[in-house]
């Protein structure tokens, strides 16, 4: 995503094609979400554009959704591949970190079955918002796998919620 740094003034004076292409990745390669929310402007605020996010996603069939969630990068499989990425080992231990190449093989291959397991079952990649913790990664993907197709689908778009409400404010001066 471009690093732009817009006022909430140019946001609403953007032409629509504009738009559509500096919030077309606010959902994950998504522009219909984009020409989704041009209609909620004039927006006041990030907050708002944030609502008019959320209510777009709230307002598509459970297929629809699936099919967001499928343009997800598989981030469980880059993080296999780039070993030496540092994540947490743990939320209360900020200071220690670990990289994937210093997980025993044992974790490593469990890390693997479970996202192997995750995308058969769903069809789509694990999304998780905030995903520097390796025992977070490893508790939510063990605790969402035994979702049905229906509650991992909801839960799933709530953290692309998530993401999206970064990515807004990313792009918009505070």
């Amino acid at each position: 995503m471009a690093f732009l740094s817009l006022s909430i003034e140019e946001v609403n004076s953007l032409v629509s094609e504009h738009f559509i292409k500096i919030f077309g990745n606010v959902v994950e390669h998504c522009p219909a979400a984009a020409i989704g929310i041009l209609k909620y402007r004039p927006f006041n605020s990030t907050v708002d554009i944030c609502k008019a996010i959320v209510s777009y996603l709230d307002g598509l069939s459970t297929n629809e959704k699936q099919n967001i969630l499928c343009f997800h990068q598989d981030f469980v499989s880059q993080l296999l591949n780039l070993g030496r990425l540092q994540l947490e080992r743990t939320p209360k231990k900020r200071n220690q970190t670990i990289s994937l190449d210093m997980l025993p093989i044992s974790e490593k291959r469990r890390l693997n079955l479970l996202n192997e397991r995750y995308k058969e079952k769903f069809g789509f990649p694990f999304v998780i918002f905030g995903k520097k913790h390796i025992d977070l990664i490893f508790n939510e993907m063990e605790k969402r796998i035994e979702n049905s197709p229906e509650r991992e689908i909801e839960l799933a778009i709530q953290e692309v919620k998530k993401i999206s409400r970064i990515r807004v404010h990313e792009l918009i001066k505070n």
